[in-house]
């Protein structure tokens, strides 16, 4: 019973809390969303209001935000030599997360909250654009989620302990994708990426200076240069997130993934 009062109040939470926010009207929002139910005294310890709100979060409410951000921390956080980059165009779909180096991956999150409805749109889209392709669920989830990807996408699964720490576990490797379309690679960049990168000159159309190319350079050469491109346009993002990560709450990774402000500042 308190577990799902503690989900319901975490849900809450979540849709009021805005990284901007002063500690003091994060702390108010804390007491309003409790209704009395949580003492003042609750941050004159060792937590901030911001921080309670993390961790709280963390705890009680698995959505995207909270997977993203411990999957960050139990996996990408601990390689090097790759950009990460959060929320990509690619298609029709959003992609949730990426990681670039030599070879490219998709990282596509479906949490207990999500459904797999968009799943099939989502696969066909990341096969044209990565070489590797992951699904990241529950390890509850995986049965119902598995008939919605092709037995080439690898698989991610988590769960959580009692202790509220997050276990992220490789339950299937990826196979390289066979289905890479320049065009759709080529579609995720802007134009100014297109004539920098690829040195095609700037004309009205998109698809028409993607055409260009295409009849220019194999498809081999344009997965390269897409690859040089993202890590590129998004190495500082990166790195800036990797270098504040310890200064960063988890669920403001993103935000300061793309504003890289400094925490000291934003956390007044």
């Amino acid at each position: 019973m308190q577990e799902k009062r503690n989900f319901e109040y975490a849900k809450l939470l979540s849709s009021q809390y805005s990284t901007f926010l002063s500690n003091n009207t994060i702390k108010n929002k804390v007491l309003k969303a409790f209704d009395g139910q949580l003492s003042v005294d609750k941050f004159k310890n060792t937590l901030s209001p911001r921080e309670f709100v993390n961790q709280f979060l963390l705890d009680y409410y698995p959505n995207e935000t909270t997977i993203k951000s411990t999957f960050i921390n139990n996996v990408l956080f601990k390689t090097n030599n790759h950009v990460s980059i959060f929320e990509l165009n690619v298609g029709k779909s959003r992609l949730d997360l990426c990681k670039i180096n030599s070879i490219s991956t998709a990282f596509e999150i479906k949490t207990e909250l999500d459904t797999p409805k968009r799943l099939n749109q989502q696969m066909k889209d990341y096969f044209q654009v990565f070489d590797m392709v992951y699904l990241i669920c529950s390890v509850q989830d995986l049965k119902s989620m598995t008939s919605h990807i092709p037995s080439e996408c690898g698989i991610y699964t988590y769960y959580s302990t009692k202790t509220g720490k997050y276990v992220f576990k490789k339950a299937r490797g990826a196979v390289k994708s066979s289905s890479i379309s320049a065009f759709s690679q080529l579609s995720v960049l802007t134009k100014k990426d297109l004539n920098v990168f690829f040195e095609c000159p700037t004309l009205e159309s998109k698809d028409t200076m993607i055409d260009l190319i295409i009849s220019k350079k194999t498809e081999k050469e344009i997965n390269k240069i897409f690859k040089l491109c993202l890590r590129r346009k998004f190495q500082y993002k990166w790195n800036f997130l990797v270098e504040n990560s310890s200064d960063i709450l988890e669920i403001d990774y993103q935000w300061f993934f793309k504003n890289t402000l400094s925490p000291r500042i934003v956390y007044l």
